[in-house]
């Protein structure tokens, strides 16, 4: 009798097991869905590493505790129709490591993974200086050196030449990139699109936001060549090396005690002050007119 209720209930298990009709395929979605997730993982995991390395190796390289981070400075200005405006000062708390130092220059010292390697693009230093920029307009932040602060491509126009044969052109936005140690006879790269995401590519590099007449945007490396230069190039050979909070040596605190038993050598006198000042100039730039 045990026997027989045993062989009963393991027919009934195998009746049970069996879900689908002869010659019924077995299932596949679930295994699909399986195969999908793995892939999707192994991608997404490639992809990690190689933004990780991208980060981590690529220059301008962000600091770590074994090593020491990239530390570049490029000229920058702007140029609107026939004069450059005095350079952008920052607007916010740096939390990338680009910015100013209101000397005309961005100083690129990643602090994130985000803003190091081919992270470090100029659309960081726009953030940093409150400016939008892209191809079509040009908003620039309050206080800048310019009367109208909207300039748009194909609308807002240059005066273009003097007196009688003054008159006004319709204008178009470039953005110049020169080459490290660049120089007058130097042709930049013009780019017309994404500005914002280009990459600061190394040290002592320097970039004009161009506002030109449309007549001459197509032969402007050739014609202006380093014309365009902006004038804080000359601050690339003495930089602002000022640090902000937090970054590099700190200034001594302004409670510690400073050894005063300092003697000075004999001979070593102060040199003599004069009556003499030093010649001023007052440089006047010249008017630009802008009408939207």
């Amino acid at each position: 009798m045990d026997s027989q209720r045993s062989l009963k209930k393991i027919q009934r298990v195998q009746r049970a097991g069996v879900t689908r009709a002869a010659g019924q395929r077995r299932p596949v979605g679930f295994t699909l869905l399986l195969v999908v997730i793995v892939i999707v993982g192994l991608v997404l995991t490639a992809f990690a590493r190689s933004a990780y390395r991208d980060v981590s190796g690529a220059a301008p390289r962000m600091a770590s505790d074994t090593a020491e981070g990239d530390r570049y400075r490029n000229a920058f200005g702007i140029y609107l129709c026939d004069r450059f405006i005095e350079p952008l000062a920052d607007v916010k708390t740096d939390t990338t490591g680009i910015h100013s130092h209101d000397d005309g220059l961005i100083h690129i010292h990643p602090s994130q993974p985000s803003s190091a390697g081919s992270g470090a693009v100029i659309g960081k230093f726009f953030d940093a200086v409150g400016l939008e920029a892209t191809p079509d307009v040009v908003v620039l932040p309050e206080g800048a050196d310019a009367k109208e602060k909207t300039w748009t491509s194909g609308t807002t126009t240059c005066k273009v030449g003097d007196g009688k044969d003054a008159k006004k052109e319709k204008g178009q936005w470039v953005l110049l990139e020169y080459p490290a140690q660049a120089g007058p006879d130097t042709e930049p790269i013009v780019h017309t699109d994404d500005f914002g995401e280009l990459p600061v590519r190394t040290d002592g590099q320097a970039w004009t936001l161009a506002f030109l007449p449309e007549k001459q945007i197509d032969n402007v490396a050739e014609k202006r060549k380093g014309d365009l230069l902006p004038p804080s190039i000359e601050a690339l050979k003495n930089p602002d090396n000022e640090q902000e909070p937090g970054q590099g040596d700190l200034p001594a605190n302004p409670g510690e005690n400073i050894p005063t038993d300092v003697t000075v050598p004999a001979g070593d006198d102060p040199a003599p002050t004069t009556g003499e000042t030093a010649p001023t100039t007052d440089a006047t730039a010249p008017v630009t007119t802008a009408a939207g």
